[in-house]
């Protein structure tokens, strides 16, 4: 049983806000370009080479890094594609960009890095990369202060019945309980959002922080389907074909479970913002874990 007054929620209330960021950026290739198999390889290196100073942040040995990246994507009739290769499928969306085709991509940031990612926005255009220059057509900002005890309508759960999570990049799982080679492959919500929980409450492996991230599996629910839902996949990064995570996870909302403990609905609502903001998993810096949050109402 987890303690009834959690430490983890009265860490969450006595914590100073800090600012994260999420930057939406377009761009367009001046002439057609072929993009390396996970083109989040790409983004960072475009990043860098707008502002070289961003190198010691993506390579520093912090973590978890203030800084997270998606992959390219397009709409292709309509339907968005992220630019990665699955492993071995001859069908796999093409990594080609014609003359003038828009892409974009997402970073999230936190605020003591943003002046250093906004330079770098501001210098992406004109840059050449892949043997052709690139316009910047536009980036737009969102600015969160986490926790926060007035979460956007979008994230609040107050009337939901499920949170979906979709998971647009390869997740990599953070376990939660111990560090190991062997990674994670089983879509428990605690486990998904066990980096998240670790960032927002600054908290290290420990006995406050694995009962924070078991509150969350006791009040979020997968359903029957999820093992259908959300799939392992073989991706092409560089010269290697890895696994991880792909699909879409639905969560059903125990709401007995958030009566029982005060403050569980907030931090829950404040994880799904910081899940949106910063990705979820490991290498989120290299364009892994990108998801979209969707709270679902009750019918």
């Amino acid at each position: 049983m987890l303690d009834a007054d959690l430490a983890g929620l009265r860490k969450l209330f006595e914590a100073s806000p800090r600012e994260y960021n999420l930057a939406r950026v377009i761009v367009v290739p001046e002439n057609d370009v072929l993009l390396p198999p996970f083109t989040g390889k790409a983004v960072k290196s475009m990043l860098i080479k707008a502002n070289p100073s961003l190198t010691m942040i993506f390579e520093s040995e912090m973590n978890p890094k203030p800084i997270r990246i998606s992959t390219m994507a397009r709409s292709d009739d309509g339907v968005v594609h992220y630019l990665w290769k699955i492993a071995g499928k001859n069908n796999s969306i093409s990594m080609r960009l014609a003359m003038g085709e828009r892409a974009w991509f997402y970073v999230g940031f936190t605020g003591d890095v943003s002046h250093a990612i906004i330079d770098a926005l501001n210098n992406i255009d004109g840059i050449t990369l892949f043997g052709v220059r690139w316009r910047l057509v536009e980036y737009s900002m969102e600015t969160y202060w986490l926790p926060t005890d007035n979460p956007p309508p979008e994230f609040r759960i107050d009337d939901a019945q499920a949170v979906k999570v979709e998971i647009r990049t390869p997740a990599l799982l953070l376990d939660p309980y111990k560090e190991s080679v062997y990674r994670r492959f089983l879509p428990l919500p605690g486990i998904v959002f066990s980096y998240n929980v670790g960032d927002l409450l600054r908290m290290k492996r420990g006995r406050d922080y694995i009962l924070m991230v078991d509150s969350i599996t006791m009040a979020m629910n997968e359903t029957y389907s999820i093992l259908n839902t959300v799939k392992a996949v073989k991706y092409v990064y560089g010269q290697k074909i890895l696994p991880g995570l792909i699909g879409y996870a639905k969560y059903m909302i125990d709401k007995n479970i958030l009566e029982q403990y005060q403050g569980l609905k907030l931090f829950i609502e404040n994880l799904l913002i910081h899940a949106h903001v910063m990705g979820i998993g490991t290498s989120r810096a290299n364009g892994f874990g990108h998801v979209t949050i969707k709270v679902i109402p009750e019918e």
